[in-house]
């Protein structure tokens, strides 16, 4: 009497596997990420729909291959050793985590994708799923956002060396008028050696003249050499510099804009230790240049007050830099759009300044803030990540 039940439980349970078969299959072709198991040594067991699309191979194709087909080089070269050291210390460095890597069409296009890595347990066999998601539109949105706002930086150099033209012929105007004065001193000692009996007197004279003509040339060129490399359009590169040394180039740089010579800066830098900072040096040049003239104009009722510039370490792996005036500082009205593009008190100004500043000082991995100064006037300071340099060795 019992045979029939037995046949109805088993014919039950058959029924309940192929349902719950059609479940998952309907599941995994319904899911906009591609899916892909593997076994432990790599091969494909499972390929979906939306692996099939992405990839441009058809199931059968993949399945019983090799995850590396799948992956450029150096990701293919290195997976069977991953999961080979995986089998045997149980060391993941991706599983239970997700990372950017690339991988690769039937094609041979290379596209950057998003891949989670999770074990399969109680499996009948070691089982690894990947989920993958194709980023290559963020990604190109990602890089097309660096290359606008590297646009919108060098833009904003060449407004700003625009309004300063003033400055800047005069600034290159004195050593050129100086060179000519000497050189027209020069001609007369020439041309009065001729009747002078003592003609060493007159030769030593002429050296010490020619030695300020080069003197002022070379003033005049570095002065063309600090313009052009502030202002010429560049790829973004980072390389490690020394934040003392930047700060003092910036303020050689910003005295283009005369004003700053009546104001003159006050300088207190941090340098135990000295902070070494991985950045865009022309970059992080340009929000300190941008800052300076913010406060010089922020000063226009104190002629002869001087534009504080400060660095201190604020914990072992950031620094700050802060540059401080005694201007009419920032309205309770104005300070929440501080920050906003095209926000400007200027008559004449973009309001790119500021935000082109608080992006690059983010894509630096830091941060740029403002607060009232003590009795007066505004705190510009920014936050950089930087190690230490002791005795001429990083930290």
């Amino acid at each position: 009497m019992t045979f029939p039940i037995k046949k109805n439980l088993q014919a039950n349970h058959t029924q309940e596997i192929t349902d719950a078969n059609a479940q998952l299959k309907a599941l995994l072709n319904a899911a906009v990420d591609a899916i892909i198991i593997i076994d432990h040594l790599g091969c494909i067991e499972l390929f979906n729909a939306a692996a099939q699309k992405m990839f441009g191979y058809p199931s059968s194709e993949v399945v019983g291959n090799n995850i590396r087909m799948l992956m450029p080089e150096p990701y293919r070269r290195e997976h069977d050793k991953y999961l080979s050291n995986y089998m045997e210390t149980k060391n993941a460095k991706i599983i239970g985590t997700g990372r950017e890597v690339k991988a690769c069409k039937k094609n041979g296009e290379i596209f950057p994708i998003e891949l989670s890595v999770g074990e399969v347990l109680e499996s009948s066999h070691k089982q690894f799923v990947g989920i993958i998601r194709d980023i290559s539109e963020q990604v190109k949105a990602r890089s097309d956002a660096i290359a606008n706002r590297e646009r919108l930086a060098h833009v904003t150099r060449l407004s700003t060396m625009g309004e300063m033209a003033a400055g800047i012929a005069h600034e290159i105007n004195q050593p050129l008028s100086a060179i000519s004065s000497y050189a027209q001193a020069c001609k007369n000692m020439l041309e009065r050696s001729s009747n002078v009996p003592d003609t060493i007197a007159q030769q030593q004279k002429l050296s010490i003249t020619l030695e300020k003509i080069s003197s002022q040339a070379r003033r005049a060129g570095e002065v063309i050499r600090r313009l052009r490399g502030f202002v010429k359009k560049r790829t973004a590169e980072r390389e490690y510099v020394d934040l003392n040394v930047l700060i003092k180039d910036s303020i050689e740089l910003a005295k283009v804009d005369t004003r700053l010579l009546d104001h003159g800066i006050s300088l207190s830098l941090t340098a135990s230790p000295a902070p070494l900072l991985l950045i865009d040096e022309i970059q992080i040049q340009q929000v300190l240049f941008n800052l300076i003239r913010n406060a010089i104009d922020a000063m226009e009722d104190q002629p002869t007050d001087q534009v504080n510039i400060s660095s201190k370490w604020i914990d072992a792996q950031y620094i700050e830099v802060s540059v401080t005036d005694t201007g009419y500082g920032v309205s309770k009205e104005n300070l929440v759009h501080l920050f906003h593009p095209f926000f400007t008190t200027k008559e004449t100004g973009m309001g790119m300044g500021l935000p082109i500043c608080q992006s690059i000082i983010q894509s630096h991995g830091g941060e740029l803030r403002h607060r009232a100064g003590i009795d007066k006037g505004s705190v510009f300071s920014f936050t950089l990540p930087a190690k230490s340099i002791v005795k001429n060795k990083l930290g």
